[in-house]
């Protein structure tokens, strides 16, 4: 009978699973479902359900006069806690669409449809929006959202996978390195670099470590030298390095002969190799499209290998309602407002 124990560092089980590989097994993946039904569990609400202060959370507000701009009324509110006023138009202030357009666009173009076709499709419906609208509503919620999420820790294993892959920016060709947790599939960090064989990956690791909140037991990489140099110095000697391809692999300053398949990497690599067909290269090296697609593929997008649930909500992450990037941008947009 395997016995869940909770620790100071989160839930343990005496089962073979959980002992050999040390990152969550069924059984605490069941506690992790029972816990997250009693609330307890990480969540992100939906802002729009709730009628108060977005400044200071009281619920001492009045209504106040409506406010006219060109996709409509806009009901103003006052609160008498704090005196500011404000809309529950939370995230899409000053935006000339509403906000169920604007979502549906980053929905549409995430899920690889050009600005073009979306623009098009939304002049089918009777919505006349530009392509280049589209095309800055995506920078720029995918800044905001990127920035909030990025301040969540997610519940991950101890499992990590590193990886590379070539992108085009300003017409030149880059690698995109990027980290996952091996049980989630939660893509944790990616960087961009103008070089693979003499790009020093200790930057992307120790991104992969604020993200995560903790370095990995075992790292799988593929055999790219600047992989084990830099997971030496970030991660330290605890952690086993394993290499794909055939190539021998040791822990970080011993021997062994492992010989596993980093294709949940190769996986993560077509869809951004897909989606960059769609969007034809970035037109600069920081752009926050890559930021973008990296909150749709954790907090969007269902993954089949995972029955049909998001990375985020493997990793105890829930963001509540049906329309995500809603939820996501109010959320982002209130954290700004308190910090």
């Amino acid at each position: 009978m395997s016995q869940i124990l909770s620790t100071g560092n989160g839930l343990a089980c005496s089962c073979a699973e959980h002992v050999t590989k040390g990152s969550d097994c069924v059984h605490i993946l069941r506690e992790l479902e029972r816990l997250k039904g009693r609330g307890l569990g990480f969540r992100i609400m939906e802002r729009s359900n709730f009628m108060l202060c977005k400044h200071c959370d009281s619920g001492n507000i009045i209504k106040k006069q409506i406010r006219r701009n060109k996709s409509g009324d806009v009901q103003t509110y006052q609160c008498k806690d704090c005196g500011k006023r404000f809309s529950l138009n939370l995230g899409f202030e000053r935006m000339r669409y509403e906000d169920g357009v604007i979502t549906r666009a980053l929905g549409m173009y995430f899920a690889k449809m050009s600005t073009r076709r979306i623009a098009d499709q939304f002049e089918s419906e009777g919505v006349d929006v530009s392509y280049q609208s589209i095309h800055n509503w995506v920078v720029k919620y995918s800044k905001s959202i990127s920035v909030y999420v990025n301040g969540i820790v997610p519940r991950v294993g101890n499992w990590f996978r590193g990886d590379e892959v070539w992108v085009k920016v300003r017409g030149q060709k880059y690698y995109l390195f990027a980290t996952m947790d091996d049980d989630t599939r939660y893509w944790l960090a990616s960087e961009l670099a103008d070089s693979k064989d003499k790009h020093n990956a200790e930057d992307i690791f120790r991104m992969t470590k604020q993200m995560a909140g903790k370095g990995p037991r075992v790292l799988i990489t593929d055999g790219l030298p600047a992989y084990q140099k830099a997971a030496r110095k970030v991660f330290g000697n605890k952690t086993y390095h394993k290499c794909d391809a055939g190539i021998r692999s040791k822990r970080i300053g011993s021997s062994g002969n492992y010989h596993p398949s980093n294709n949940k990497m190769e996986r993560l690599n077509g869809e951004i190799r897909d989606r960059e067909k769609v969007f034809r290269g970035l037109k600069k090296d920081d752009s926050a499209i890559l930021d973008g697609f990296r909150v749709y593929y954790n907090f969007a997008k269902k993954h089949g290998s995972l029955k049909g649930r998001t990375p985020a909500e493997v990793a105890g992450i829930r963001v509540d309602g049906a329309n995500k990037w809603k939820t996501l941008i109010q959320n982002a947009s209130l954290d700004r407002l308190r910090n």
